[in-house]
């Protein structure tokens, strides 16, 4: 069992989730990208709760083992989430773009550039 201290108050949560959220906050801050996520937490009197934070890299987040007082518990789903994001965040997947969207079309003649072509063209 973790707590996290954020901006000016603190949540407890599961020791997986707990690190889930600082990696997820340092994948960001090294993106200059910011993101909400929804964590499961210990709310006062030790009843299950869930938090939103906001992290980014503005966020400064401190986390310390916390003395087991309830049963240990992590959200699979909610640390899949988190993983899946900070998945796309580091590996972003490369979209096929059509040249005439993003201005590559000239209206020059082509012939003119086959100097430089790597590939020879048929014909030419």
């Amino acid at each position: 069992m973790k707590r996290i201290f954020y901006a000016s108050g603190s949540v407890v949560t599961g020791d997986r989730t707990a690190d889930a959220v600082v990696r997820y906050a340092q994948a960001l801050a090294q993106r200059e990208a910011s993101d909400m996520i929804d964590i499961p937490i210990f709310a006062a009197g030790g009843t299950a709760a869930r938090a939103q934070l906001l992290i980014g890299p503005a966020s400064q987040l401190m986390v310390v083992s916390e003395v087991p007082r309830h049963q240990e518990f992590d959200d699979e789903e909610t640390l899949g989430r988190i993983d899946q994001r900070m998945e796309a965040l580091l590996r972003p997947k490369a979209q096929p773009v059509d040249k005439a969207d993003i201005g590559l079309e000239s209206d020059l003649p082509q012939e003119q550039f086959a100097a430089f072509d790597p590939v020879p063209r048929v014909g030419s």
